[in-house]
């Protein structure tokens, strides 16, 4: 049950407050790093290279080309680097197949340790590979992808380290606001790379392009250093908190991780991966991000093939349709909040409602996208930005939250298993791309047909067998707890046994 937070505990002027918002500052920095490639990529490559060594005999200009030639006056960056689609898309998964490798250990490792120098750490080590990428690319684009590789394993510990920090700091009443808000900084991240990246390729000083990655390594290792400075794994250690906020949080939050153990493997395993709630997390999951990373890889290269857009605009209009996530994540987020506040829907119709409309819509939009030519360009740019500013809600209020709700105590790692899953898109994805536009780009309409799909498919499941209720088997150990804290004063075991555990 949620308790209703005093009135002397502030919200806006609160320590929680402080932890989302260098947590999003955190999420910045980390998808700043790992959207990096895909804006890059598009002025890395040499694009006319790769034309005259396909036999230009062999080649017929598409309709595409004839409709909407580019203008003599636009931007065009021929990068040094001869790599065809196929390559191209290998580079892209590179870094998921680093992110895949972690993410279950992550769960572990933020669980059993805390986030504190889990997700600290990460940005620090991905910062430092970021930064040599340009040299390593240099030498061969097998070095480029085994960078990238290093990146995804550090960053794969982030989102379940994200799930431990929010069941540790945000009290269940106010999880949509502090969530949305900390996932938002993911979109910001999309925004700035794009929009400065896309500036960035066009520049003289350093190679232009190479700045990307030097910006972004070193936005990591700076925020990594802050994070580890500031940030205590439970708000009993934290030393600038009121004791009125720290009496609350802990109040609503030791419930729910009453029955979390030392060891985070010793979690009921066949309870979790038998349970309707959980597999119905893992597979929205996995075909919600089948959108999002076709659309975080690809939307550049999409921009530049079909759209005929120059790699300013590019930046910039790439970016457009994370602006609007990033708003929609914290409208949902209150929202959601507000429904389950008030009654008017229980916890599991919030999150199925959120994730019907963060799948639903997109799906539509994007099968509209599917008839889009660069004769109506700005009409498709409006189709993508809708569509992905809905998959916001789920980010908000939907299948984001559903690891905290249905299981605070092994939140971790519930969250890495359903990411691991949710990450073969982005190591697919790319490739499929790649293999279906290879020789027509027109073939973008069956990209666009395959993530309409499978949005459908995750948003069914879900409606069918998705929960947003702590299930059984993550509280047997309750009334065990129970007995334990009424043995002893109240007022200050609470604060310690939190305190001891999080610092184990």
């Amino acid at each position: 049950m949620d308790v209703e937070r005093p009135k002397s505990v502030s919200f806006l002027c609160s320590i929680r407050v402080a932890v989302a918002f260098v947590g999003f500052l955190g999420m910045i920095a980390h998808y700043s790093q790992k959207i990096s490639v895909g804006i890059a990529l598009v002025c890395m490559v040499n694009h006319s290279a790769i034309a005259t060594s396909q036999n230009s005999l062999a080649k017929s200009f598409t309709q595409t080309d004839l409709d909407c030639p580019s203008l003599n006056n636009s931007v065009k960056i021929e990068g040094p680097f001869p790599w065809t689609k196929n390559i191209q898309g290998i580079i892209l998964g590179g870094y998921f197949w680093g992110y895949l490798i972690t993410e279950v250990p992550g769960g572990y490792l933020a669980g059993r340790y805390g986030a504190r120098f889990i997700f600290g750490g990460a940005m620090i080590i991905a910062g430092l590979f970021s930064v040599v990428i340009p040299w390593g690319a240099h030498l061969h684009w097998g070095i480029f992808w085994f960078l990238r590789l290093i990146v995804g394993l550090a960053h794969g510990v982030i989102w379940p380290s994200m799930a431990v920090i929010m069941s540790h700091w945000a009290p269940p009443s106010e999880r949509g606001k502090l969530v949305g808000f900390m996932n938002a900084g993911a979109q910001i991240g999309n925004v700035l790379t794009l929009s400065i990246g896309g500036l960035m390729c066009s520049w003289d000083f350093a190679g232009g392009w190479p700045l990307i990655y030097y910006s972004t390594g070193i936005l990591g290792l700076i925020w990594g250093i802050f994070w580890i400075i500031f940030y205590a794994d439970s708000p009993g250690d934290q030393r600038c908190i009121s004791r009125a906020e720290k009496e609350y949080i802990l109040e609503t939050t030791q419930q729910q991780l009453s029955n979390h153990t030392k060891n985070e493997f010793q979690a009921p395993w066949k309870a979790i991966l038998t349970s309707p709630a959980c597999w119905a997390l893992f597979i929205v999951h996995t075909c919600n991000n089948w959108g999002t990373y076709t659309f975080l890889t690809s939307i550049p290269k999409y921009m530049a093939e079909v759209l005929k857009f120059d790699i300013k605009s590019n930046g910039l209009l790439s970016s457009l349709p994370y602006i609007m996530f990033w708003f929609n994540i914290n409208l949902s987020g209150a929202v959601a909040d507000m429904l389950i506040r008030k009654k008017t829907l229980t916890r599991t119709q919030t999150r199925k409602l959120f994730n019907v409309l963060g799948n639903l819509v997109p799906a539509i939009f994007v099968v509209g996208l599917a008839f889009m030519t660069c004769k109506i360009k700005y009409i498709a740019v409006a189709l993508l930005t809708i569509g992905v500013t809905f998959t916001g809600c789920c980010y908000g209020g939907g299948f984001m939250l559903t690891a905290n709700d249905v299981a605070p105590a092994y939140a971790g790692i519930i969250f890495g298993i359903s990411n691991t899953f949710a990450t073969l898109p982005g190591i697919l994805s790319p490739y499929v791309v790649g293999l279906l536009t290879e020789k027509d780009s027109n073939n973008w309409r069956y990209v666009f047909f395959i993530c309409a799909a499978v949005y459908v498919i995750g948003m069914i499941v879900f409606l069918f067998i998705g929960s947003g209720d702590v299930q059984p088997w993550a509280v047997t150990d309750t009334k065990k707890s129970t007995i334990e804290e009424e043995a002893v004063p109240l007022a200050e075991p609470v604060v310690t046994s939190l305190s001891k555990e999080s610092k184990e």
